[in-house]
C-alpha cells in the first residue's frame, strides 16, 4: 500500500490542487493507498510515528521540501521507499533527484518502482536530505519563511523568486563572522565568512546550485565557504550561482569530508532544507545509504 502524506497549504495551495490531480489518476490506475493530511508544522512527523512499515510499502509526500525534511526525519528509522510529488515553492530536492514536476510523472516514477539510496546527513539531532547552510543563506531562509511576499509569489507560481528577493533584503544588514571549520580532522580559519553550505544534494533556495558536485550516494559531504568578500561584489558572484560557476571565485572556498565541526565567533543562523533548526556552533556527520527513494 502507498500512504501519501499531504500538505494541502504547501505552494499556498497548490498542494491540495496537486493531491486532487493525484487521487484522479490513482482511482484510473485502480492502486492501493491511504492519505492523511498536515494540519500544523511537525505534523508530517507526527503522522510519520503512526505508519505501520509492515503494512506500508512506500511513504509519498505531496507538498514541498519542508514537509519532507519533517517525514525524513521518521522515514529513516523504517523500512520504506519515499516518493515525492513537489508542491512547494522551491521543491530543491526533487529538482536534484531529476524528479518530473508534474503529477503524472512524478507519480509514473513512484509507481514505476524503481529508487536509489541516498546517504542522509545529520547536524546534532537533525537529519536533512539536500543542503544545511549557516550564516547569510540561514538568514535569508529564516527571513523567507516568516515573508508575506512568499505567499504572494506563491499564488502566481513564482514561490521560489522569494528566497532570491529576499537576499537582497537581507543583504545590507547581514554582519559576516570569523569561522573555523575542522573537515576529517583538518582546521580551518576564515575571516568575514558570509555563508557555509554543508550539501548532500547540488540545490537550494528555489534553484540555487551551491554545491554543484554533490551527488548524494558518494559517501561525503560538499562543502561551499563564501568569505572576504564585499557586498557589491557578492551580488556580482550571486547569479552565477544558479549554474554551479561562483566555485571559480577567489572568494569561494569548496571542500569535501564526512565529519564536520563549525564554530563561528558569533551566533549564525542554521537552516536545514529551507528549515530553521539552531543557531552558532554545529557538527555534521552522514549516514551512508539510510534513505530509499523513488
Amino acid at each position: 500500500m502507498y500512504y501519501f502524506i499531504v500538505n494541502k497549504m504547501a505552494g499556498n495551495g497548490k498542494g491540495l490542487r496537486m493531491w486532487k490531480e493525484t487521487k484522479k489518476l490513482l482511482k484510473g490506475k485502480s492502486v492501493a493507498y491511504q492519505v492523511s493530511y498536515t494540519d500544523y508544522a511537525g505534523h508530517a512527523g507526527e503522522i510519520m510515528g503512526n505508519i505501520d512499515e509492515n503494512l506500508v510499502h512506500a511513504v509519498v509526500v505531496v507538498g514541498g521540501d519542508g514537509t519532507i525534511h519533517e517525514v525524513i526525519n521518521k522515514i529513516i528509522y523504517k523500512k520504506v521507499v519515499l516518493g515525492i510529488i513537489p508542491a512547494g515553492s522551491g521543491n530543491d530536492m526533487a529538482r536534484s533527484l531529476g524528479v518530473p514536476f508534474d503529477v503524472a510523472g512524478a507519480l509514473d516514477r513512484i509507481l514505476k518502482g524503481s529508487y536509489k539510496q541516498l546517504d542522509v546527513p545529520r547536524v546534532g539531532a537533525e537529519y536533512y536530505i539536500s543542503i544545511a547552510g549557516l550564516g547569510f543563506d540561514g538568514k535569508v531562509a529564516e527571513v523567507t519563511n516568516q515573508s508575506k511576499l512568499k505567499r504572494a509569489l506563491n499564488k502566481v507560481g513564482l514561490g521560489g523568486l522569494s528566497y532570491v528577493l529576499n537576499i537582497f533584503r537581507v543583504l545590507f544588514t547581514y554582519q559576516p563572522s570569523d569561522v573555523s571549520i575542522e573537515v576529517d580532522g583538518s582546521l580551518y580559519k576564515f575571516e568575514d565568512v558570509w555563508l557555509i553550505a554543508i550539501a548532500n544534494l547540488p540545490y537550494y533556495g528555489g534553484g540555487i546550485m551551491i554545491c554543484p558536485a554533490a551527488k548524494g550516494n558518494d559517501g561525503v559531504l560538499d562543502i561551499c565557504v563564501v568569505s572576504g568578500i564585499g557586498r557589491w561584489e557578492l551580488l556580482f558572484v550571486f547569479p552565477l550561482a544558479f549554474i554551479g560557476k561562483h566555485i571559480r571565485h577567489r572568494k569561494v572556498t569548496m571542500l569535501r569530508g564526512t565529519t564536520i565541526n563549525v564554530c563561528a565567533d558569533a551566533s549564525m543562523v542554521l537552516q536545514c532544507d529551507g528549515e530553521i533548526v539552531q543557531q552558532s556552533r554545529a557538527s555534521f556527520s552522514i549516514k551512508e545509504k539510510a534513505l530509499m527513494v523513488f
